[in-house]
């Protein structure tokens, strides 16, 4: 009987646990990506494994996911016909947010978190190297400063539906 009872206390104190970690690592995705501090930026994935994204494609087949703070985005590879254009920009963040880490998740067993650096934000831009299996995926971030009242005005003129999804939300 003492030993059904160290079990059963072993596994409450084991379940506690995973709920306090999920709790943790859930967290921040609940902190804004804009508000917490410093300069805003439009972030953009530029490019993967060196072809140039785009904010919509097949369904099925992403080139990634990345999220910072409570914004989330899927990110598809650019077609031939829109190769040379500029890759779009996919949130705002501030400094801080990503200072505390972009998540850039290829499948469930292939995500890295990056945190941002001081000279990443001052170079505007960031390489990030996602293991899968025999050769990385290459992720070339971009960051390019904005104004606050320019921002909300061109957010507002170039932002496509659907675009980003704010997990607060849901």
């Amino acid at each position: 009987m003492l030993r059904l009872g160290r079990a059963a206390r072993g596994r409450w104190w084991a379940g506690l646990f995973a709920v306090a970690l999920a709790g943790g690592s859930l967290g921040c995705a609940t902190f804004p990506a804009v508000g917490r501090g410093g300069q805003v930026y439009e972030v953009r994935v530029e490019s993967i494994n060196g072809n140039h994204t785009a904010l919509r494609g097949p369904a099925g087949h992403p080139a990634c996911v990345v999220q910072v703070a409570d914004r989330v985005a899927t990110v598809w590879l650019a077609s031939e016909a829109h190769a040379d254009h500029e890759s779009p920009v996919v949130f705002e963040a501030d400094a801080e947010a990503l200072k505390e880490g972009i998540l850039v998740e290829r499948s469930w067993n292939q995500a890295v978190v990056h945190n941002v650096t001081d000279a990443e934000l001052a170079a505007g831009a960031a390489l990030v190297s996602v293991p899968s299996g025999a050769h990385p995926i290459t992720v070339e971030l971009r960051f390019d400063p904005v104004s606050r009242l320019a921002a909300q005005t061109e957010t507002a003129k170039t932002t496509l539906p659907n675009t980003a999804r704010d997990s607060s939300s849901r």
